[in-house]
């Protein structure tokens, strides 16, 4: 049989921190097992708690045993009640405990989270419309700048995606419908599916990656660089401040950026109609206008709109809750995406039922 070396270590009478400075014992082979000798050993401090506690770590992660040899029933206590266990076991009441402590703190956290980002779209929703009949809290030309910023510079992003877009879908649904000779009702297929669903769907998608994440990123410098608290010193509103202005700009180009994506993705199943299926340009828009009726535009209009005022709250409660440094501002402009985009399009679902 093949004995396991061992390492007997002699505690003195004090295990005290001078002693653990002092020693090299939590640098020993990890290739055996450890044996702590305490028959001399009187007073054990919270210092000697911890080196206990780090050499049975350093034991079971090597694979090895710590042993502790002639220890005192009163320090054997004592380790207990400081949650030491030589074996590190864990009852299945301790698992149960965890569970429900883990799952009550998630819900906390979900329900101060969904206080805050109320609280934030209360005010941005204020201060947007009735608290711009008080005070205006932001610099001149604010609107403009914004506009340009997250409209203007989108465009050809945008035309250019729902192009290649419309073009992939028309060109996809246009080999099923020649197979069965009903080329002419791609006009009202592309055509309905631009309008309702992928024009607004797809901008606010292009704008949630791009808006979206600048929006978080400025404000969360803004509160990282302490400029937020400097403007509430000043007693400026730092949700008028920052805020309103991206809420209005995007709310003014967000359905223009809409129409136009729509246009370019209708632009992209016309010219499949034309190319592929040989579709006169008379019978496409003839059979487009028959088809599309002022409820489809409707649905498109409102949906652009309430996508926008979610792409802003989305960014500006994941801004002000940055606390930290770069390395939060970073995170935070993950989630903001990552949420933006999932909220859009569970949005968009809950719209196709109600319009």
């Amino acid at each position: 049989m093949v004995s396991i070396p061992q390492k007997i270590i002699t505690i003195p009478p004090v295990l005290d921190r001078n002693w653990v400075e002092q020693s090299n014992s939590l640098l020993y082979e990890k290739n055996r097992n450890l044996i702590l000798d305490l028959s001399q050993t009187v007073r054990i401090d919270s210092a000697g708690l911890c080196f206990i506690k780090l050499l049975h770590l350093q034991c079971k992660n090597s694979g090895k045993k710590l042993i502790l040899r002639n220890i005192s029933s009163d320090h054997l206590n004592l380790l207990k009640t400081c949650n030491f266990s030589p074996q590190d076991k864990k009852s299945p009441d301790s698992f149960k405990n965890n569970f429900i402590v883990n799952t009550g703190d998630t819900l906390i956290k979900f329900m101060n989270n969904s206080i805050h980002a109320l609280s934030v779209l209360t005010e941005m929703l204020y201060w947007g419309t009735f608290g711009l009949l008080k005070k205006q809290d932001f610099k001149r030309g604010a609107l403009g700048e914004q506009m340009y910023q997250l409209g203007y510079k989108a465009f050809g992003i945008v035309t250019l995606l729902s192009f290649l877009i419309g073009i992939v879908l028309s060109l996809q649904s246009a080999i099923q419908l020649r197979n069965f000779g009903a080329g002419i009702f791609l006009a009202p297929l592309i055509g309905i599916t631009m309008v309702r669903e992928m024009g607004p769907l797809l901008t606010a998608i292009i704008l949630a990656g791009r808006t979206g994440s600048a929006t978080t990123a400025e404000i969360a410098t803004m509160g990282v660089g302490e400029e937020l608290d400097a403007l509430q010193t000043m007693g400026i509103n730092p949700i008028q401040f920052a805020v309103v202005p991206k809420f209005w700009a995007i709310s003014i180009t967000m359905p223009i950026l809409s129409i136009l994506a729509t246009a370019a993705g209708i632009l992209g199943g016309f010219l499949v109609a034309i190319i592929y299926l040989d579709l006169s340009s008379s019978i496409f828009w003839g059979e487009l206008s028959k088809h599309l009726h002022l409820r489809d535009l409707n649905a498109g209009f409102i949906k652009s709109v309430v996508f926008s005022w979610l792409i802003v709250w989305i960014g500006s409660y994941y801004g002000l809750r940055v606390k930290g440094g770069a390395e939060a501002v970073g995170r935070e402009t993950t989630a903001s995406v990552v949420t933006g985009i999932f909220i859009i399009i569970l949005a968009d679902a809950i719209f196709s039922f109600i319009l």
